[in-house]
């Protein structure tokens, strides 16, 4: 068969220097490319940042190709820096032609390319992951044997050296250096460096920071990015603009998201009427300084709708000689972004107390014999009572256990211990003692809170309960705050079959990464739907703690409670005390101490032409505007998307996020987000000022929200999909004149194939059969309710090179690219999974630091089932434990090179291939083959359209 060869440079190339010369392929490589035919915007100019070009073959093969001088069939690599492109004709060509191609091709690997003390892989492959199979690599070409050597010629010796050979094909040459393909860690470090010193002003030209980076804001009228965050920094004017680009339009809100330590906190605005902050009359928005006051300070004009409203007698105040209200620097509602309004009675629909927190705890054989039982009583005395202890001001609290049977427990500090009550007929549930008996002020009752958490182990040590009633004991926690509204806690170890809500065991593992697994996804009784709704009728946020022992507890149906009241669903599989102790109390200890709120309300509103379309989260909604949170905390992020509804005010978009909510501290407040967007015509600003962080946040959640209804494959394929219109959307209306061999990323979505790549990779989607459905199931929730930036860092963890670390002098913290390859046997290497963090120690680690870190001379004596990291008396200890304190909240994994089981802590590696799914190298390769496709339909389509057109008309 004829084979198809690229065509020669042409004379006048420029030959690829700097970093990209040794790399030169015998094709023209993916671009880092940071504009288009487009101008930059006159509102909001980016700052570029740095941009480079890496050649990309295909098919994909995993490896690194030095290669020599151009030749015909290696036509140099175009600059895309400061240079104009050049098409080039390179012919379309199938994988098998292409494969056939590199076969003849003179490669040679780096001398380099593995440098001495390289880890290697001493684990054994992981059993019973099923997955997407890897192309087959049966095109691959072996090279010609070496000079010097004959080949056998007869039949005999043939067949002696075919039985000589290893089962396992070679592994192909190196063809691509994964050090020239975009890394999100050089993308990290370079936003830390940029704004390490210097704040971020929220109306400022420069790039919108990355939502992993601690960066200092002012607030100047547009709010605090850690707020609210919108996919597109400027939005396209029309629908059809909209459609073209493919790009995810919405944002992200969290409303109650951590500042930064330098930041200034949300002012509280003064009310100064009985019917609350000033409101437009038409829709209802609030008062904000995107506002214009005309008519001398008697009227306003609403940002959002356009509607002339008059300006309240006690609100009114001349304006000066610019049109700005003369009292605004007492106004902090006309001048910045984030506010909040002490709200009126006409806001409240019930008065509102400090915050009620309720524990229910699951006292079964169960929960005695693997110490979730000790654990909790332990952590909840430290948290209620140590030094560090910050519980909101005026917080009560209550304790319940169950079995089969529930029982409540008189706190009050009257008592020299605490009553006792049992409820035995958990189908029909009543309240056995008054509400104020129930919640109690912690350091009023302290002797007696100290007193049952010290006896409560003891009490049910012997129990033989071999259930507990999950329903029943939501039932009384309702009946307890039905009044008042609050948090409830529910720590449960085992399937509830007895009481309200009882369930059967329907788990059945032969169905773990097969299509039929959705079945296992969608809750079995639609009565925790129906409590679900009851709770946000009261206000009552029920969070769920589940520590099964190598058992079934069916988290889609038990945590469904969590989802919809707005908690939050934790789930420590195969529980250990040992091993997950200390981190269920600092989760504990964090979902006590964050701020928080309850009985809450959230609504967005847009400027004329906009409107939101779909909401994504863990909440609750009777209409298609407001979101329901019976709770509210500061990890907790809604995602909405946009559409255009009607034509669009030219110059700027606005957007407006009120959340009306409870504070723990007892306060009903209005708490409000004001953010402008310029809008634009320009297809090429659309891809400039994208966030890929805020983009891959709604996408992956859009995907989520499908488990149950789709198959994995499904799912996996549409994931792709995306990632590949997008690309191909850019490439057309952005690069089109750029050569057909080259993958042409933009600027801003460069990382976007790593990212896409990571959540298939993760326990929400991947096919693997050793993860349970109750595992999976509570991926699938926490993924929905993640912010930005933990989703940013769930789809690519960080992982630090400690003895890099411990170097330098530096305040930043270095990381490295998230491949088994970048592990050297002499480094210490920390890696955050999503579910415990690994620290990695490899085999050639010096005594010094071993010594440092471990108190230990070799690597065999370092204990492996240690919870957290020895603290000595000395400075590399000191400093590694100041690192490790901001990850207490998962559980530590020890792992020793050549010695321990490095599968699950590899499996965090997501440039590698694992699950069964390609590498980074090799996943680029598919979606640059698949953006060729998706080109060449797009032309045919064209071609066949204007061919049917002018066949008609003549």
């Amino acid at each position: 068969m004829h084979q198809q060869q690229p065509h020669p440079p042409r004379p006048s190339d420029p030959a690829v220097m700097g970093r990209n010369a040794a790399i030169q392929g015998y094709y023209p490589g993916v671009q880092s490319h940071a504009g288009g035919a487009g101008t930059p915007s006159m509102n909001q100019p980016p700052l570029p940042r740095q941009s480079g070009a890496i050649p990309l073959q295909h098919p994909p093969v995993v490896g690194n190709v030095q290669s020599a001088s151009p030749t015909p069939q290696q036509p140099a690599l175009q600059a895309q820096n400061n240079l104009p492109l050049q098409p080039q004709a390179i012919p379309s060509a199938s994988m098998d032609t292409l494969s056939s191609s590199m076969g003849g091709m003179s490669l040679r690997e780096q001398p380099n390319a593995i440098r001495p003390g390289r880890s290697k892989r001493v684990y054994a492959p992981m059993a019973g992951v099923s997955g997407y199979p890897t192309p087959p690599s049966s095109n691959y070409q072996q090279p010609p044997p070496n000079p010097g050597t004959s080949a056998p010629t007869s039949s005999y010796q043939q067949q002696q050296q075919q039985q000589q050979q290893p089962s396992t094909p070679p592994k192909p040459k190196p063809k691509i250096d994964p050090n020239q393909i975009p890394s999100p860690v050089e993308i990290q470090l370079q936003d830390e460096q940029m704004y390490q010193h210097e704040p971020y002003g929220t109306c400022s030209q420069s790039p919108l920071p990355l939502s992993t980076t601690p960066f200092h804001t002012i607030d100047q009228g547009n709010c605090n990015p850690r707020f609210l965050r919108t996919t597109l920094r400027e939005f396209p004017y029309t629908p059809e603009l909209d459609r073209d680009t493919h790009l995810p339009f919405g944002l992200v809100v969290q409303p109650l998201a951590p500042l930064h330590p330098n930041d200034q906190p949300i002012p509280l605005a003064g009310v100064t009427n009985e019917d609350g902050p000033i409101r437009c009359n038409r829709c209802k928005a609030y008062i904000n300084p995107g506002c214009q006051f005309i008519d001398g300070g008697r009227k306003f004009v609403c940002n959002l709708c356009g509607f002339t409203n008059g300006v309240p007698e006690d609100y009114f105040c001349h304006l000066d000689m610019s049109g700005q209200r003369m009292d605004l620097d007492q106004r902090p509602e006309l001048r910045l972004g984030s506010v909040e309004f002490e709200v009126p009675k006409i806001y409240w629909n019930r008065e509102p107390v400090p915050l009620r927190i309720l524990f229910a705890a699951d006292v079964s054989y169960s929960a005695a014999r693997s110490g979730m039982l000790e654990t909790f009583c332990t952590t909840l005395q430290q948290i209620l009572y140590s030094k560090k202890a910050s519980l909101p001001a005026g917080a009560r609290v209550g304790i319940m256990t169950f079995d089969t049977a529930v029982h409540f427990f008189n706190l009050s500090s009257t008592l020299d211990q605490a009553q006792m009550l049992v409820v035995p007929d958990v189908n029909d549930m009543f309240l056995p003692l008054s509400q104020d008996a129930i919640f109690v002020d912690p350091h009023e009752s302290r002797q007696v809170i100290e007193s049952l958490l010290s006896n409560l182990p003891t009490l049910f040590a012997e129990n033989r309960a071999q259930t507990a009633a999950f329903g029943s004991a939501i039932k009384g926690g309702m009946l307890s705050m039905q009044s008042t509204g609050g948090k409830l806690h529910v720590f449960q170890t085992i399937l509830p079959t007895t009481g309200v809500g009882a369930l059967k065991n329907r788990d059945n593992p032969a169905l773990y990464g097969t299509d039929k697994e959705k079945q296992l996804l969608v809750p079995q009784d639609t009565l925790y739907s129906t409590i679900g709704k009851e709770c946000v009728d009261l206000g009552i946020c029920v969070d769920t703690w589940f520590f099964p022992m190598n058992a079934y507890v069916d988290v889609s149906t038990l945590g469904s409670l969590s989802a919809m009241t707005g908690g939050e669903s934790h789930y420590y599989a195969n529980y250990n005390k040992s091993k997950d102790g200390l981190a269920f109390t600092n989760m504990l200890n964090h979902s006590l101490t964050r701020e928080q709120g309850y009985n809450a309300a959230l609504r967005v509103r847009c400027s004329n032409g906009f409107t939101i379309d779909e909401q994504y989260g863990n909440f609750f909604m009777r209409n298609s505007t407001d979101v329901e949170l019976a709770g509210i905390d500061a990890d907790k992020a809604v995602a909405f998307t946009l559409r255009h509804d009607g034509k669009v005010d030219e110059g700027e978009a606005h957007l407006q996020c009120a959340l009306l909510y409870t504070t723990a501290n007892g306060h009903r407040r209005v708490r409000i987000h004001n953010i402008r967007v310029p809008v634009t015509s320009n297809i090429s600003n659309l891809f400039k000022q994208a966030d890929l962080d805020t983009s891959m946040n709604i996408l992956a959640k859009q995907i989520i929200s499908q488990a149950g209804k789709k198959l994995p494959q499904d799912m996996m394929t549409q994931l792709d999909g995306e990632c590949v219109r997008i690309l191909a959307a850019y490439r057309k209306h952005c690069a089109s004149s750029a050569s057909p061999g080259q993958l042409i990323l933009p600027e801003s979505f460069k990382v976007l194939p790593l990212y896409m790549l990571g959540l298939k990779k993760s326990a929400a989607l991947r096919r693997d059969t050793t993860l349970s459905s109750d595992g999976r199931a509570h991926n699938l929730r926490r993924a929905k309710c993640m912010g930005v930036g933990s989703m940013a860092r769930w789809l690519y963890p960080r992982m630090v090179p400690v003895h890099m670390f411990l170097l330098n002098d530096q305040s930043g913290i270095p990381l490295q690219r998230l491949s088994y390859d970048r592990l050297e046997s002499n480094g210490v290497y920390l890696i955050e999974g999503p579910d415990a963090t690994f620290v990695w120690i490899g085999r050639s680690t010096s005594v010094e630091l071993l010594q440092g870190l471990f108190g230990k001379c070799d690597l065999s004596e370092v204990d492996t089932q240690l919870t957290q990291v020895p603290h000595l008396d000395n400075p590399l200890s000191q400093k590694f434990t100041a690192l490790m304190e901001e990850k207490a909240t998962k559980a530590l994994r020890i792992v020793r090179q050549g010695l321990d089981d490095e599968r699950d802590c590899m499996n965090a590696l997501v440039e590698d291939a694992t699950f069964n799914q390609l590498s980074y190298v090799d996943y680029l390769c598919m979606v640059h083959k698949q953006i060729q496709n998706e080109i060449e339909r797009e032309k045919h389509e064209t071609f066949v359209t204007n061919a049917s057109y002018w066949a008609y008309r003549y």
